[in-house]
């Protein structure tokens, strides 16, 4: 929720979409339910885009091989370490458009707005992004995350509008999207190779 409100600063026009969605299919006169999912294509997409823009655990946790493999050339021996970089493939431009480094909802839409675009394949238009990790080691709460991600998302911008400051001169005040720093324990693993609880 942190960085979906950050997109809401820096990208106040997809903002300004969702409102209209909510508008239109919710209306003022009741907050939005879960029996609007399927109607809110816009808002679900905004969750989709989320989970990629800004992955929970940039490297994904470690995996272990259990057999000895091959993979482009290269021999990979059983029990060796793998670390997915989650940041890179959730910016995969033949994946994810030419601007995969913005918050664009819409990439998940066709131009009707309403369906998942042409040119994804088939797991990347339910998922979205490569955020959950794969195989028997998938996120277990993907579900309950998207979900609470989703009507979360619906409700708060149906009840406010997300502004941004601006300075003495009334422009909006500058925001630094990549000054942040992930501490994560898998993070730490692999880009200092400290054991675990190690300094």
């Amino acid at each position: 929720m942190a960085w979906w409100s950050l997109a809401m600063l820096a990208y106040p026009e997809t903002q300004a979409r969702a409102h209209v969605e909510l508008d239109a299919v919710v209306g003022r006169s009741r907050l939005p339910t879960f029996a609007d999912l399927p109607h809110l294509p816009y808002i679900r997409a905004m969750v989709k885009e989320t989970l990629r823009w800004r992955p929970l655990s940039p490297l994904g946790s470690p995996h272990q091989t259990t057999k000895d493999g091959w993979y482009e050339g290269m021999f990979i021996p059983k029990g060796t370490m793998c670390i997915q970089n989650m940041w890179h493939m959730n910016r995969d431009p033949e994946i994810f458009g030419k601007n995969p480094e913005h918050f664009d909802p819409a990439r998940y839409l066709d131009e009707s707005g309403t369906d998942a675009a042409p040119g994804m394949s088939a797991e990347i238009k339910e998922r979205g992004h490569f955020t959950y990790g794969f195989g028997r080691r998938i996120c277990v709460g993907r579900y309950m995350a998207d979900n609470a991600l989703f009507i979360n998302i619906a409700v708060l911008l149906w009840a406010t509008e997300i502004g941004r400051k601006k300075d003495a001169s009334g422009n909006f005040v500058p925001l630094d999207l990549d000054g942040w720093v992930d501490v994560g324990p898998t993070v730490l693993v692999a880009l200092y190779h400290v054991p675990l609880g190690g300094r």
